[in-house]
């Protein structure tokens, strides 16, 4: 298949907004969650703190997407893409947020939740890494088939 720049532009920006809105979900997630382990979901019942994570999360995960959908998972399948990088999103999210503790609870969930969908990447780069060739079966010449 012949790929033309329009093309590239149309899959680049179809990556950028999945990127965006699955970085939102995931974002809300983790502080959620987050919210829910450590303080009884204070924070989850908070209007402008889940905008902001919402809206930090979209920020972040718009142009990091593409990038990792171009350079790392160009093999994975897109659902899988997306799922994969938000779980490990979600997953070093609430690990920054229970790392953090009081210390810096905007700078530590946020370079774990990056972290975190690092991680699930190559993950998911290491599982797709070869394509599956179908195998040829071999008749030998004069088998009588």
């Amino acid at each position: 298949m012949k790929s033309s720049p329009g093309r590239i532009l149309a899959v680049t920006a179809g990556l950028l907004a999945g990127g965006a809105l699955f970085g939102a979900i995931a974002a809300v997630l983790a502080l959620v969650v987050s919210s829910a382990l450590t303080d009884g979901f204070a924070w989850a019942t908070e209007p402008v703190a889940l905008v902001f994570a919402a809206v930090a999360g979209a920020a972040i995960g718009a142009p990091l997407f593409p990038a990792a959908g171009w350079l790392l998972l160009r093999r994975v399948p897109l659902g899988i893409a997306m799922i994969g990088s938000m779980a490990g999103t979600v997953v070093g999210g609430v690990g920054g947020w229970l790392l953090a503790r009081g210390n810096d609870p905007m700078t530590t969930p946020v370079v774990g939740a990056m972290l975190g969908f690092v991680f699930a990447a190559i993950l998911m780069r290491l599982r797709f890494s070869t394509p599956r060739q179908p195998q040829a079966i071999r008749v030998p010449r004069g088998a009588g088939v």
